[in-house]
């Protein structure tokens, strides 16, 4: 009687798998397919990232010039009125020598942003006297890139209602019923390459960098599934 149990419990578990295995198979007259488009659009945004890097025996002395440095270019920064700035993260570490603490290093990041691709070409050659810069990146505004998106979105749900329709057609359906839609958006910045001209002993304040704001591509993915009409 035991094994009669056990053996009706068994069944009762490989009948309750095939249930849930055939629930979850995806039934044959449901499609899925995704459909994708983009397109380039103008960078109309800069941010530039630049570091204050000092040296010092003595934390306290350290913190003094880092300090100093960024009042400096804070102080110049705040002259241009359309650009965005922004003090970033500072740091302070030991340098060792022979296992033991000879000296200090420490940094702090400025952050410019902003469309006037002129004005902060000219803020960031100024600010190499005593920063350097770490990166430059320009992108396409939250702003802009919403309109292209809302856009794309458009074209894209067009295009899987057309593509949709083609697949029923083709498959000898009347029509077809929408079950799921998903829709996915990004943008790719744009990464530029820069000219940096060194600074000489007749001048002191760096060349600007040369600036090319290019453009990004702003992508949007419809997918989902339909379900065909027999």
């Amino acid at each position: 009687m035991k094994f009669l149990h056990v053996s009706g419990f068994l069944f009762m578990m490989m009948l309750q798998t095939l249930v849930v295995a055939d629930e979850d198979k995806q039934p044959m007259d449901q499609v899925n397919f995704q459909i994708d488009v983009d397109t380039e659009v103008e960078n109309d945004q800069i941010n530039v990232v630049l570091s204050i890097h000092e040296k010092n025996r003595h934390p306290a002395q350290l913190a003094v010039k880092i300090n100093d440095a960024m009042a400096w270019a804070l102080e110049i920064a705040r002259s241009y009125d359309k650009i965005d700035i922004k003090t970033g993260s500072y740091q302070t570490y030991p340098v060792y020598n022979n296992k033991r603490i000879s000296s200090w290093r420490g940094q702090q990041d400025l952050l410019l942003q902003g469309s006037e691709v002129s004005a902060i070409s000219e803020l960031t050659g100024r600010l190499q006297e005593r920063l350097q810069v770490q990166s430059m990146r320009f992108s396409v505004s939250r702003e802009r890139q919403r309109q292209e998106q809302e856009k794309l979105i458009s074209d894209a749900l067009q295009a899987f209602q057309k593509r949709a329709a083609l697949i029923a057609k083709n498959l000898g359906a009347t029509g077809y019923d929408i079950e799921t839609v998903s829709i996915q958006s990004s943008g790719q910045p744009y990464m530029p390459r820069m000219r940096m001209e060194s600074m000489t002993k007749t001048t002191s304040m760096a060349s600007a960098p040369a600036m090319e704001a290019g453009s990004s591509k702003v992508q949007v993915t419809v997918s989902g599934a339909v379900r065909l009409r027999q």
